[in-house]
């Protein structure tokens, strides 16, 4: 009977201090959006929406998110 008092005595101790231990450690460093998408943003003269700079489109040193826009800024 004495053992397993003990036995249950150590788990619950075991439990406790592992809880303890994830609540207060500090956690993974999250990982920074920035550092997977490096690639600058340019804004839509016509709409004002911002894409990456691979994608837009330039007319008349003017940047537009598709050749859509840019046609229809011209009008």
């Amino acid at each position: 009977m004495f053992l397993m008092r003990l036995i249950v005595l150590l788990i619950i101790v075991a439990v406790l201090m592992w809880l303890l231990k994830r609540l207060f450690s500090p956690g993974p460093e999250p990982e920074r959006l920035e550092a997977k998408n490096s690639e600058n943003m340019r804004q839509c003269k016509y709409c004002g929406v911002h894409v990456p700079e691979s994608s837009i489109v330039i007319r008349d040193e003017e940047t537009y998110c598709s050749a859509e826009h840019a046609e229809l800024d011209r009008s």
